[in-house]
């Protein structure tokens, strides 16, 4: 036996649209009243609204990390390695190809060039002289024999041709030896001999030039 179901009341077409009708007009009555609240918040309000909310977010962060540990070195930055500063070397080609460039010589070097220039000349001087001491040394002792031989030839004494000279004693005596350090500079020497040879009747110009003065 089938029990009776309740038969449900029908509503008119018309009840039914104005059902509709309100329910949308409450939804929209409801959102444009959420509108204009939102609208009508200061600027202020809202700032700390979005403060409270980081401030909310920030805590849940935290609450998230180990203890003891702090937000900033959950994730340890890495710090890039310096920049190495090295030397490139020139490459093969380059270098074989550069020119060789020949150091300039210091002063010291210089110096002692110098040096050693001035040395060599002043040692060629020193030679030179001491070869022209070396010819007179020997001519006066040549021409000096002669005379002295000529002066004893004649009977005359030192002192015979200091009369006629005027001549000192030590300085013919000089001549006659051939001890060139104790006579003056060779253009006197040579004037000596000259006048000696005279008067002893010689030719004095010939007797002089074979002193060499330099």
């Amino acid at each position: 036996m089938t029990n009776p179901q309740p038969s449900k009341p029908k509503l008119t077409p018309a009840s039914e649209y104005a059902l509709i009708v309100g329910a949308g007009a409450t939804a929209a009555v409801s959102i444009a009243a959420q509108q204009v609240a939102a609208a009508s918040l200061p600027i202020t309000t809202l700032v700390a609204l979005g403060l409270l909310n980081r401030y909310r977010l920030d805590q849940r962060l935290q609450d998230s990390q180990p203890v003891g540990q702090p937000l900033e070195t959950a994730s340890p930055k890495l710090t890039p390695p310096a920049p190495q500063r090295g030397t490139a070397s020139p490459r093969p080609d380059r270098q074989a190809h550069r020119p060789q460039t020949v150091a300039a010589p210091t002063p010291a070097a210089r110096f002692s060039h110098r040096r050693d220039y001035i040395h060599e000349s002043l040692a060629v001087k020193l030679q030179a002289q001491a070869d022209v001491v070396a010819r007179q040394q020997a001519s006066l002792q040549r021409v000096g024999a002669d005379l002295k031989q000529h002066r004893q030839a004649q009977g005359w004494s030192v002192d015979d041709v200091y009369q006629q000279t005027f001549i000192q004693p030590y300085t013919i005596k000089a001549i006659e030896t051939g001890n060139l350090s104790q006579l003056p500079e060779p253009f006197y020497i040579r004037a000596f001999l000259q006048k000696y040879a005279v008067a002893l009747g010689l030719d004095g110009a010939i007797i002089a030039d074979q002193f060499p003065v330099a």
